[in-house]
């Protein structure tokens, strides 16, 4: 369990250690474990079945050319990019709020509390109201590449049971941080991780056939976050019984 709560800690902070690479303040670490943290999620049962119907989308607005093939997911996953960067950057620009966590045990018990929340809500364990995004916004739209582009922001949007919980946990992180230029990287690698398998269906249409048909094995993945998600709110706890005690 120490071992666990020393590389939740490196994590969290920022990558200050030795082992963590920095490029202009920016762990690339903690990018690099955020965009996994997007392709795990982007394999749990409430987003990956829904892949294949994305990927039909692409192929639908490109109605054959190969330009549009190319460049519409681009500009789908843009969408989803700058959605997710902006919310970043708006966590840290709020982060003033966080700016005594490391020295208020009650911080420490809020986020721990959030963290459990998470976790549950990644199980389905309870059910949070949804934000959706109707099709009319993007009917609206003729223009291929814009409504691509809006459709990928505002999906977003759409507080999804197995999104949602991750994005909660890393803008919660973000918000502590306070680095508004880290946040948004932050949020953007997350959003190309989570868009990582549309881009590579939508480019290659071969892997579809190597694609892993939908089954018990997303659950898995879906056991594996909230996992951490618990693991990092004991880690709370226990800094916050460390301030108190």
């Amino acid at each position: 369990m120490e071992y666990i709560e020393g590389l939740i800690k490196l994590y969290l902070s920022g990558g200050e250690s030795s082992l963590a690479y920095q490029f202009g303040g920016i762990s690339i670490i903690a990018v690099g474990l955020v965009f996994i943290a997007g392709v795990l999620t982007s394999a749990t049962p409430c987003v990956y079945p829904m892949i294949p119907i994305t990927v039909g989308i692409f192929g639908f607005e490109a109605k054959g050319s190969k330009a549009k093939k190319i460049l519409g997911p681009i500009f789908y996953v843009g969408g989803l990019a700058v959605i997710y960067g902006s919310l970043g950057v708006f966590a840290a620009a709020s982060g003033k709020m966080f700016g005594e966590i490391s020295t208020n045990p009650f911080g420490y018990i809020l986020m721990a509390n959030l963290c459990l929340i998470f976790a549950m809500w990644m199980m389905g364990w309870i059910v949070l109201p949804q934000l959706s995004v109707g099709q009319s916004l993007q009917n609206k739209f003729t223009h291929p590449y814009l409504r691509l582009f809006l459709m990928g922001g505002a999906s977003g949007l759409i507080a999804a049971p197995c999104t949602a919980p991750v994005l909660g946990m890393l803008l919660m992180y973000i918000a502590s941080s306070g680095d508004i230029i880290y946040g948004g990287v932050l949020m953007v690698s997350f959003a190309y991780g989570l868009g990582s398998l549309l881009l590579l269906l939508a480019f290659s249409s071969q892997w579809f056939s190597r694609l892993p048909k939908s089954g018990k094995w997303m659950n898995y993945t879906k056991y594996f976050m909230a996992i951490i998600m618990l693991v990092s709110g004991e880690y709370f706890l226990v800094e916050a019984g460390k301030l108190l005690f």
